[in-house]
């Protein structure tokens, strides 16, 4: 293959995985709009953050499209790479769908009890709780942080061990225990990107709603591209499981 050839394919490949991400990214905003929708048809409108934060959660699975923006040598077992990635994949989805089913049931409590007892929400699951306060402002600030926490969670549970998987594979449990152990490494780092990816979700979804088709995808791709190029350099010198 010539280098024209060559070109032409790093271009179609890069097209393909925007191209993916662009259609992820308004299938979200589509799944989002709807939902509040219904919520606003339901007078509970204060719920939506609430599912703002538990959207983060699927970030690993729009991150999959963007694989192929790396380059990696191909090995003697031409799939070895790929059934890994799906295995680590479908343990991401199973544990991300656990997380976000169990966030949202606590979230309804939390709404019933503390935000709006008279809710559709508390009536349909006969939640009674006497409340004089109104934490409305507090539930927002909560729900907030836990996106930042869902963020960082899914950075190192469901991206690092797909993108190790892809780089350097060492099979599901040690690709998990490597991405621990990066994460651990470059704590600070994780830390600023899960606010990164957090802020560019939650906030446009809830004042700015179309800048989300834009914060969203540009958040995912610079720190998908940054933590992959960061785990080139330290797969070559070795230091990333250390």
């Amino acid at each position: 293959m010539n280098y024209k050839d060559k070109s032409q394919q790093t271009f179609l490949v890069k097209c393909s995985c925007y191209g993916l991400l662009v259609l992820s990214t308004l299938l979200i905003f589509a799944i989002a709009q709807t939902i509040q929708f219904y919520l606003k048809h339901y007078d509970i409108s204060s719920m939506y953050v609430s599912f703002c934060a538990g959207f983060i959660l699927f970030t690993p699975l729009v991150v999959l499209v963007l694989h192929p923006l790396i380059f990696v040598e191909k090995i003697s077992e031409e799939y070895s790479h790929f059934s890994v990635l799906m295995k680590n994949a479908g343990l991401v989805l199973l544990v991300q769908c656990l997380f976000f089913i169990i966030w949202m049931t606590d979230a309804i409590a939390v709404y019933s009890i503390y935000v709006d007892q008279n809710s559709f929400l508390a009536k349909a699951f006969n939640i009674n709780h006497t409340n004089s306060a109104d934490l409305t402002t507090e539930f927002l600030w909560f729900n907030l942080l836990l996106a930042w926490l869902f963020s960082l969670l899914s950075l190192v549970l469901g991206i690092m061990p797909c993108l190790i998987a892809r780089i350097d594979n060492n099979g599901v449990v040690k690709n998990f225990v490597a991405g621990f152990s990066f994460a651990k490494k470059f704590k600070a780092k994780f830390g600023v990107s899960a606010l990164a990816i957090a802020v560019a979700t939650v906030l446009p979804l809830l004042y700015m709603k179309y800048l989300f088709l834009l914060s969203f995808p540009v958040a995912v791709v610079s720190v998908f591209l940054y933590f992959s190029n960061l785990l080139l350099e330290q797969k070559n010198t070795k230091q990333y499981i250390d």
